[in-house]
């Protein structure tokens, strides 16, 4: 694969008015253990390369192998040439850098059986509990490589590494099946795992807990919602119409209201990358723009949208570095990180004590989200009842639902304590990592039964 100084060399001699390359390389291993025996142990390195060039319109490329780059060139330049207006792009001030970040624990300093023991600590800490019927443990590390370079000069190279595992239980009473994960990762090393006998613990015992809840009620009612089930809620219902490609195409609730109150005056909530060690961690983004961390709503007012080069050029707004891509098959689009909800000082027992009754929800199975509608529904993975400001019946096949800017501006306390929860964010055909970080909060809603 070639160096930065060679793909700058080739661009160099391109007669265009902006071109840039990427080379993505990643060299990974994933060890998955189903029920004590192993049935996946693969390792391998995945690497290719992308052409962006910018006429009239785009013309983009990609392939795994830089033999016929040339070719690339010529079909990206003749695909630039064909559209019909001008992409207009926000300027920056182009960076070169060459660095790495480091693990504590380098997945490289383990061989196999010792990867495959860690796998192995949180499976029999699962399978101790009796009704837990199956245990999935699945592991991933991979070292990432990162080329970036532009006719406008910008060279990045960057090295890091990714650590994942997620504990996937089945617990069984009967006919009755009830499924719980947990799951820990990072850009970082082994450290990002913590306990995973802890992990898996947390995993079975909700399970178990999901096979003697009871239904939900139904109704418009007080909701505490957990620091995993606030990060769900802020990524998907105010992140994704945060991002200034729906907002140009009239799909976001959003559209137009830069500077107007659209939650309550306690709600801050800004995108960062710059969490070191988190999921959604990088120094520069897809466009070789730096990263940082940027405010999206300021007590209540809504500061930002999150772009691309692309977008906030349409927008007359800074790029800010979030440009993202799956791959080198893929081309950047506007994506959060980590999405963040500041603190606030209430403890848990206040936010129930405060609600009388409603219910408490924890986590999230997935949902529907319409950003141009700006209304959500999601599956919570489980709740409590709250009765007279304490937790009582555990409850199962709980939805939550109802209009984003509604519900952010009935938060009336929100947690002092955050947590940090990783996952995986698609859009258009594009899976990318992403961190939530959140408090407890209480609001209203909607709830219902079965999803």
């Amino acid at each position: 694969m070639l160096t930065v100084d060679e793909f700058q060399d080739i661009l160099s001699q391109l007669k265009v008015r902006f071109a840039d390359l990427r080379m993505h390389r990643t060299q990974s291993t994933t060890f998955v253990l189903k029920d004590g025996r192993a049935e996946e142990l693969s390792t391998g390195v995945h690497q290719g390369i992308s052409l962006r060039v910018l006429d009239r319109c785009w013309g983009f490329a990609y392939s795994t192998t830089t033999e016929k780059l040339r070719e690339m060139l010529a079909y990206a330049a003749r695909a630039a040439a064909l559209g019909e207006g001008k992409v207009s792009l926000a300027e920056v001030s182009p960076k070169s850098y060459r660095g790495e970040v480091k693990a504590k624990q380098s997945p490289a300093s383990l061989g196999s059986e010792e990867k495959l023991e860690i796998l192995m600590r949180a499976h029999s800490a699962a399978e101790e509990h009796e009704g837990v019927a199956s245990v999935t443990v699945s592991y991933h590390d991979a070292m990432v490589e990162f080329r970036y370079c532009s006719t406008e000069g910008a060279e990045i190279e960057v090295r890091y590494p990714w650590v994942s595992l997620q504990v996937q239980v089945v617990a069984r009473d009967g006919g009755e099946l009830q499924h719980a994960q947990e799951r820990a990762g990072g850009v970082a090393g082994l450290e990002v795992l913590g306990d995973v006998e802890e992990l898996a613990e947390r995993a079975c015992e909700r399970a178990l807990r999901l096979l003697r809840a009871k239904h939900s009620p139904a109704g418009r009612m007080k909701v505490v919602m957990d620091p995993k089930l606030t990060g769900v809620f802020i990524h998907e219902a105010l992140g994704h119409a945060a991002e200034a490609d729906h907002v140009l195409r009239g799909e976001s609730v959003l559209a137009g209201m830069l500077g107007s109150t659209i939650a309550a005056e306690q709600v801050s909530i800004y995108d960062d990358p710059c969490i070191e060690g988190s999921p959604g961690y990088y120094l520069y983004d897809a466009e070789g723009v730096a990263a940082r961390r940027k405010a999206l709503v300021e007590r209540g007012v809504l500061r930002a949208y999150l772009h691309t080069r692309e977008t906030a050029g349409a927008m007359k707004q800074e790029a800010e570095g979030n440009a993202r891509a799956q791959g080198y098959a893929f081309p950047p689009l506007p994506r959060m990180s980590n999405t963040c909800m500041q603190a606030g000082d209430a403890e848990l027992e206040e936010m129930l004590e405060c609600a009388r009754r409603g219910v408490y929800l924890c986590g999230s199975r997935g949902g529907e989200v319409d950003t141009a509608r700006g209304v959500f529904q999601f599956s919570a993975e489980e709740g409590f009842l709250i009765e007279g400001g304490e937790l009582t019946t555990p409850l199962r096949d709980v939805s939550l639902s109802g209009e984003t800017l509604e519900i952010l501006r009935r938060i009336e306390l929100i947690g002092r304590r955050r947590e940090m929860h990783p996952g995986y964010c698609g859009k258009d055909g594009q899976l990318v990592p992403v961190g939530d970080l959140a408090p407890a909060l209480l609001t209203t809603a909607n709830v219902g039964g079965r999803v």
